[in-house]
């Protein structure tokens, strides 16, 4: 095994330690793993749900959609290296509970992660939002706000 091997070894266990925080609600240990300007982006997220954030501080704030859950176990199963030795693309299954309904929320997740400095710098979720729509109880697809 070559240093580089060695270096995305470390990368994969970090990306299982992230989805193992994010199912034990430990959200400060896994800041500890991300750059203190870490960016988080999940496209196709639904209306009223955070889609983005930057910073430590800024993710921080969006914690408390996590609340909506009364579990939040999701299992990594899949890390694909990237050409990049520090992209990894990531399956993951979610199962996890809505709290206000009830019901079981099952999704499949695509992650890219990228590293910078040996931590998480960016982390982007690709979910299907249907799954969620039908867990939350939506019976029609909700209207963002007008700005």
């Amino acid at each position: 095994m070559d240093m580089n091997d060695e270096g995305r070894e470390r990368k994969i266990a970090m990306i299982e330690q992230f989805y193992g925080f994010i199912s034990a609600t430990e959200y400060e240990k896994l800041y500890e793993l991300c750059t203190d300007d870490v960016r988080m982006s999940i496209p196709y997220q639904l209306p009223g749900f955070p889609n983005h954030g930057a910073g430590k501080e800024n993710l921080r704030q969006l914690n408390g959609a996590m609340d909506r859950y009364s579990s939040t176990a999701q299992t990594v199963v899949k890390v694909e290296p990237m050409l990049n030795p520090d992209s990894f693309l990531v399956q993951v299954k979610g199962d996890m509970v809505v709290r206000d309904t009830g019901r079981p929320y099952r999704n499949d997740y695509l992650n890219i992660f990228r590293f910078r400095d040996g931590k998480i710098a960016e982390w982007v979720s690709y979910h299907d939002p249907v799954r969620q729509l039908v867990a939350f109880g939506f019976t029609e697809l909700p209207v963002p706000a007008e700005p």
